[in-house]
């Protein structure tokens, strides 16, 4: 009996023994079944991946590079920023110190729905531009914030003088807009920013509304903005033109313009030759022009007119500067109180139109190159278009000019 009891046992301990073996057997494989799973799956999707596209590893890439890059920006609320709608760079009226620069400071009323053109005016003499900015930090319990800048006026004697370093460092500067428009202030920059027309709506934008295209149709403004102004003071065979800004009987008028050359402002036009200058450049929807005939006097309107302006070089190093003006318009007022016209009083009307603007062009481009300017870039257009560049001062002494114009009268009133 005893015997047989321990046989038993024996055989129960080898039973167990051998599960214990056959289960160390199995448990590495228990373990290492994941690991092994994971690499295949890994090495097969992998393999597919590459083989269906490999254009997105570069992409997830670059996104996860570009996301290293990015930085917060230092947030401030709207009531705590100053908005500058406009600068002022005057001569100072103290003899140690350089400029007088002016911010014109649009005041907000709190309520985002309700607009107005409040404003208030810092002013600060300095040797630098960046010196007087950072002393105006201290005059106001704001931020000063120039993103909203539209507008930038220098005065008429700070224009006389070399606004290149002007220029250089307004346009290094990140918040300041390279789209801002540039104004000559007459007779300076502080007395036209401090003077509030009735119907302006919002701080600095009656001066901005002036120079934009689309909101006004004057033949005499041709807006100026930062980046054109520097490229034309840095660039050979081109210089700035510059639209007066200017106070006359409490308001704001703006119908000549200031040439500049390397050094400074040079020269000044009249209205009508701003007019005929605008034409020549950019064209004018709105222009007009008087007329005297044998039959009597006309105002003529001039609904549209274009130039085009090619450089023909001719023999023994002449140059000769082609510019054809085509004219469309209508008979505006008849000054001899006729009421009506025949063919060819109208024909009459269209050739004393072509004599009047090919005189007056001809003298306002013989003005502007006896004074060794080049406001329209005729040196630059004609060395972009050559391999071989020639010298400007030869180029500009041995320049003509050929004025071709050609008018159409669309409308005429009563036709007899």
């Amino acid at each position: 009996m005893d015997c047989h009891i321990h046989y038993c046992i024996i055989r129960i301990h080898y039973s167990i023994l051998s599960r214990r073996i056959q289960f160390a057997k199995v448990l590495p494989f228990l373990f290492y079944f994941p690991n092994y799973f994971r690499s295949i799956f890994i090495r097969h999707f992998l393999l597919r991946f590459k083989k269906a596209n490999k254009n997105i590893i570069l992409v997830l890439l670059s996104l996860l590079f570009i996301s290293i890059l990015l930085n917060g920006c230092a947030f401030k609320d709207i009531d705590k920023r100053a908005f500058v709608t406009a600068i002022g760079i005057d001569e100072s009226d103290s003899i140690e110190k350089k400029y007088k620069v002016t911010l014109k400071i649009s005041l907000t009323t709190g309520d985002p729905a309700t607009t107005g053109a409040e404003f208030t005016l810092l002013s600060f003499d300095a040797n630098s531009i960046s010196e007087a900015l950072k002393h105006m930090k201290s005059m106001t319990d704001k931020e000063l914030f120039y993103g909203h800048t539209i507008t930038i006026l220098i005065g008429e004697e700070m224009a006389a003088e070399d606004i290149q370093p002007l220029l250089d460092y307004l346009v290094r500067r990140p918040d300041i807009q390279r789209t801002t428009y540039l104004g000559v202030a007459v007779p300076t920059a502080y007395q036209v920013l401090e003077l509030k027309p009735e119907i302006e709506q919002i701080a600095g934008s009656y001066l901005f509304l002036m120079f934009e295209e689309s909101s006004t149709d004057s033949p005499y403004e041709k807006a100026l903005t930062l980046f054109d102004a520097y490229r034309r003071e840095t660039e050979l065979g081109i210089n700035i033109a510059m639209p007066i800004v200017e106070v006359q009987n409490q308001n704001i008028q703006s119908d000549t313009i200031a040439l500049f050359s390397k050094v400074g402002m040079k020269s000044k036009l009249t209205p009508k030759e701003s007019e005929l200058f605008r034409l020549l450049t950019l064209g004018i929807k709105s222009g007009s022009t008087n007329v005297l005939t044998k039959e009597g006097a006309y105002a003529i309107e001039m609904t549209k007119s274009k130039a085009n302006i090619k450089i023909r070089q001719e023999e023994n190093q002449m140059f000769t500067a082609v510019i054809n003006i085509k004219l469309i318009g209508n008979v505006e007022e008849i000054m001899d109180n006729r009421l009506g016209l025949s063919r060819d009083q109208i024909e009459e009307i269209q050739n004393e139109v072509e004599k009047t603007v090919k005189e007056d062009v001809e003298i306002l481009l013989e003005k502007i190159n006896k004074a060794n300017l080049d406001p329209i870039g005729l040196g630059l257009k004609f060395n972009s278009s050559n391999f071989h560049h020639i010298e400007l001062s030869k180029f500009y002494s041995n320049l003509t000019f050929d004025v071709n114009v050609n008018c159409h009268i669309k409308e005429a009133g009563l036709v007899e």
